[in-house]
């Protein structure tokens, strides 16, 4: 990997991570259409660029998630399914899932047909949360059941963003 490449890798991260698709699918394309391949320091520089991106996040958002503890429980409530399904599927996800081309092209087309229908269907919906610490716990967790899909490469995309629960 030279700097131009790294520079590639921060621009495809920087675009598509805060967009509803996969930037680690999109990254893991990246890399194959520079003729890099997915070796374990592209790996490592995918997850630290990325990394750079969550932060960002915690540092635009930190007021609320430590100052509001209704919203603090709430993330941590969605995100206990990710992290429980994760950790018990770790082996599979990155064996088949995570090392597979052909999932993420797969993944990034049924993800994106996914979220025209869902947005499509969902657009038309009247009450809408705009308040996190307002959201219903079961709604956390199955946000968060649903956010677990992640662990396939495109599904990354459904996150918290903009769900009408």
């Amino acid at each position: 990997m030279n700097y131009l490449d790294a520079i590639i890798f921060g621009i495809v991260e920087g675009i598509t991570e805060f967009l509803p698709i996969s930037s680690t699918g999109h990254l893991m394309l990246t890399a194959q259409l520079l003729g890099l391949g997915q070796t374990e320091f592209i790996k490592t520089f995918e997850i630290a660029i990325q990394l750079g991106a969550i932060l960002s996040v915690v540092v635009l958002y930190w007021r609320e998630l430590l100052v509001n503890m209704e919203i603090a429980k709430r993330v941590i409530a969605a995100f206990l399914p990710t992290a429980v399904l994760g950790l018990l599927l770790y082996k599979i996800i990155k064996r088949y899932l995570l090392a597979s081309t052909t999932v993420v092209l797969w993944s990034l087309l049924l993800g994106g047909i996914f979220l025209i229908i869902f947005e499509i269907i969902h657009s038309r919906r009247e009450e809408r949360i705009d308040d996190l610490a307002s959201i219903p716990y079961p709604s956390c967790l199955l946000i968060g059941l649903f956010q677990s899909i992640s662990m396939v490469p495109e599904y990354r995309g459904l996150r918290l963003r903009s769900w009408a629960v």
